[in-house]
């Protein structure tokens, strides 16, 4: 019998992927950004929405229009190279759009790994990037293995402690080739992301599931969504993540010479005109200088047979490689629409009126 305390979950509207792309452009060019750099914007996070990813999806145009309203983010800002030597390069975004310098970050790996086999870009000042596999990819499409990771404003307690000190600090993975060889993995070295928090309150869900790994404002384990908003991710594995979270940080800000750690501007109670100053960093290999691209492909295909070959754990019907549930969502949701809480679209529809552009109506069943 349902509990007559539980507030009604949020309807969901479906949208085409198209109109939300559109739509995206259209609020960030009401800001000023120029029409590429909007597009760029728009398109990794609706690419997000279909891989089934929404904590990175357009529920992160609510950041993004709040630091460009405050003017604490460069729309027309793409960067430019501050150092290379040899296949290194070191990239300062100029407070761009996140998405924007890591456009032009991964367009140089790609460039740099043409010339020496390997290219690697560590990029200062730049912002929120959507999804670290978005870029990773890019850097695939190249011919290339894809690397990318970025750090970001601290609200994760170290293992055996209770103070934010890290950010979510993504990392992913692409390796090239067609199926079965094709692999792409994209993890936060939390539990969960951050923004899956975020999506749960838009929907509606009083609460989380346990093994997610929050904690609230005391440090206590919680299941209560809004308690967590207010609380804190915990690292993945225990020491494990918090070892990983620090590899990022050497990798993207020591490297780049960005803030470190608690000198990065945090997300919660941020002046919004301030900054994020967040650090990337974007490496390409080439396969090809270690052996033949067809014997590589063979390989990487042999090898996730090899993984999906296991006999399913009980409760499950099939083993599943990092990148499957990614692909099988995109196809549904591009086949049925993208589905979006109504509290956040009736948030990005308010935004809309401010800067006297329409929203759009849902238009997918």
């Amino acid at each position: 019998m349902p509990n007559p305390n539980t507030p009604p979950a949020a309807p969901i509207l479906r949208f085409h992927e198209e109109t939300l792309r559109e739509y995206c452009w259209k609020l960030l060019a009401a800001h000023g950004a120029p029409e590429a750099h909007a597009r760029i914007v728009g398109d990794s996070l609706v690419a997000a929405n279909l891989r089934g990813v929404d904590s990175h999806g357009i529920q992160m145009m609510t950041l993004y229009l709040g630091q460009l309203k405050a003017r604490g983010m460069d729309p027309a800002e793409e960067g430019a190279v501050a150092h290379e030597s040899g296949c290194c390069l070191t990239y300062d975004g100029k407070n761009g759009l996140g998405q924007v310098v890591a456009d032009r970050c991964a367009a140089h790996a790609a460039r740099l790994v043409a010339g020496s086999g390997m290219g690697m870009v560590v990029a200062r000042n730049s912002n929120h990037f959507g999804t670290a596999a978005y870029w990773a990819e890019k850097i695939a499409r190249s011919g290339a293995i894809g690397i990318a990771m970025c750090n970001s404003s601290p609200a994760v307690p170290p293992w055996q402690g209770r103070s934010p000190r890290l950010g979510t600090n993504p990392i992913a993975i692409a390796v090239p080739g067609s199926d079965p060889a094709r692999f792409q993995f994209d993890m936060a070295t939390t539990t969960v992301a951050l923004g899956k928090v975020g999506n749960a309150a838009f929907r509606g869900e009083p609460t989380i599931p346990a093994k997610w790994g929050f904690l609230d404002s005391e440090g206590n384990p919680t299941t209560d969504t809004a308690a967590a908003q207010k609380g804190l991710p915990t690292p993945i594995g225990g020491y494990k993540g918090t070892g990983l979270a620090m590899m990022v940080e050497v990798l993207c800000s020591v490297l780049s010479g960005g803030p470190i750690s608690l000198d990065v501007p945090s997300y919660r109670g941020r002046k919004t005109e301030v900054p994020l100053q967040i650090s990337q960093m974007f490496l390409a290999i080439d396969p090809a200088r270690f052996m033949p691209l067809p014997l590589f492909e063979a390989r990487t295909g042999h090898l996730k047979e090899l993984i999906k070959s296991s006999e399913p754990a009980r409760g499950y019907t099939e083993v599943l490689v990092a990148g499957e549930p990614e692909r099988r969502a995109s196809q549904e949701r591009a086949r049925d629409g993208i589905p979006v809480p109504g509290p956040l679209w009736e948030q990005l529809a308010a935004a809309g009126r401010e800067l006297n552009v329409i929203a759009p109506s849902p238009d997918a069943p």
